[in-house]
């Protein structure tokens, strides 16, 4: 029997006084809003239509990513991006990284993937501030970006930030051990004032794979990822269950959710980059219950994103 989903609610069901035009406005310095039938957009999407096609082609043949990416393949991938990624990239005076095609309702954009980081993390404030957690952990925090911002909006908050690579906790400790305060582009970048400049020296960055936290259970109050489930296809089902097992309150997270890639485009690029194509059904599974789901925020043209958030049941008593 189908495990019915959860539907989608507009922003404006949602307990976060947020509108999509706010979002808007936040992912606006790393966008430009070009027409959707224009000719430089049509070609983009055409090439990478094509790039898809090309690669699913060659997977077919060779029988390669029906399982997810390995291990191995994301260590490579991000101990590149995280070494070769300079923090100035977030300065909103920057413009951010190559654009890619985005849209936001029937509105077209070429944009940088680091705007959409700035939506996130606005999210993110909004459910912690109806949260309250004193404990929270990122799974799959990359260089630490959303943590040293959380930080030091939420300064009497505990974070801790988990990441699988090597490269990706040295840059963030790096970063802690380089700054006594938070640069000022930093500051720009943030979707809201900091309340403590310098609070993002506390956070505690641990090396670790998702399938196997090295953290007791319940340890904390929220637990959230920003497109780290992206990549763990292939221990889909044992980092959702690490999840609800250190989570003693709640989940939330922004990924790519079978729900927002269930045809068409989105999920043949899903299917060609081995990413996560877990559902609601997979969280209520692993003990993770929907309270709310909602897209309406920007979205990238081939890969979907529904920031969700779930109820986790209490630790069983030992």
């Amino acid at each position: 029997m189908k495990t019915p989903a959860v539907p989608f609610s507009h922003l404006a069901q949602l307990d976060l006084g947020l509108t999509s035009q706010d979002l808007r406005e936040l992912f606006l310095p790393f966008a430009r809003p070009v027409p959707c039938d224009a000719s430089e957009w049509k070609r983009d999407l055409f090439r990478r239509k094509r790039r898809i096609l090309k690669r699913l082609l060659r997977q077919h043949l060779t029988g390669g990513r029906s399982q997810g990416r390995t291990s191995d393949a994301v260590l490579e991938e991000y101990s590149k991006a995280w070494s070769g990624l300079d923090y100035a990239v977030y300065d909103p005076e920057g413009g951010g990284t190559k654009p890619i095609p985005w849209h936001l309702g029937k509105e077209c954009f070429l944009a940088s993937d680091v705007g959409a980081t700035r939506v996130r993390q606005q999210l993110l404030v909004r459910v912690i501030e109806r949260l309250r957690p004193r404990r929270v952990l990122e799974v799959g925090c990359g260089n630490g970006i959303n943590l040293l911002l959380a930080a030091g909006r939420f300064p009497e908050v505990s974070f801790t930030g988990l990441e699988l690579t090597e490269v990706g906790v040295a840059a963030a400790q790096g970063f802690q051990q380089q700054h006594d305060e938070l640069p000022s582009a930093l500051q720009a970048f943030a979707p809201e004032p900091l309340e403590d400049k310098q609070a993002f020296r506390r956070i505690e960055f641990v090396q670790g794979n998702a399938a196997a936290m090295p953290f007791e259970t319940g340890q904390f109050d929220l637990v959230y990822s920003m497109l780290a489930l992206e990549q763990m296809e292939a221990i889909r089902l044992q980092a959702l269950g690490e999840i609800a097992r250190v989570a003693n309150g709640a989940y939330f997270g922004v990924e790519p959710f079978r729900e927002a890639n269930a045809s068409g485009w989105r999920r043949l690029y899903v299917r060609q980059r081995g990413y996560f194509r877990g559902s609601f059904a997979d969280l209520a599974a692993s003990g993770l219950k929907s309270r709310w789901a909602t897209t309406e925020f920007p979205q990238e043209v081939f890969l979907g994103a529904c920031a969700v958030l779930a109820d986790a049941a209490p630790p069983r008593a030992a």
